[in-house]
């Protein structure tokens, strides 16, 4: 029987799937932890990968070995980053360049100008000069002049 090849990713997630399918994990509610194929040497059936230490999966060992066995005897694992990797439509999927060639267009306006906006000054022509406070005085206070009339000092302990 020919195996089908998908990446380590995809073999997770197939065995998850499969695993939380079954009705002794339904019926129970146990989320088991997955980990990731490992690449091997073909056993004798000519499987290429291998899953160890599920987690959670305490009680559900023989369930677990059962799913593991026949996605083995589906699926073996991609080898090389240039072998094409059938995904789940059937078509051939580069894994040279994840978009699948499509490039991104020049630095264009989404909302049709031609070039971007300047940013504007929210100050108009007349933006705020450093003589005057921001808050209305017209001269800054210095440390040593004394605070004017009705004001706090700059430091009420005077160090």
């Amino acid at each position: 029987m020919l195996r089908k090849t998908l990446n380590a990713s995809r073999l997770q997630e197939e065995v998850h799937r499969r695993i939380h399918k079954l009705q002794e994990v339904v019926e129970d509610g146990v989320k088991i932890g997955v980990p990731r194929p490992q690449l091997q040497e073909p056993d004798r059936s000519g499987c290429n990968w291998t899953m160890q230490h599920f987690h959670n999966a305490a009680g559900f060992e023989a369930s677990v070995a059962r799913v593991l066995e026949q996605v083995q005897a589906e699926y073996n694992i991609a080898q090389a980053k240039d072998e094409a990797v059938e995904d789940d439509v059937g078509q051939q999927a580069g894994t040279c360049d994840p978009f699948g060639g499509a490039k991104r267009a020049g630095a264009e306006n989404p909302f049709g100008g031609s070039k971007p906006a300047q940013a504007a000054n929210p100050f108009g022509v007349a933006g705020p000069s450093g003589k005057q406070d921001p808050f209305g005085d017209t001269a800054p206070a210095s440390e040593d002049a004394p605070p004017a009339k009705g004001k706090r000092p700059a430091n009420p302990f005077g160090d």
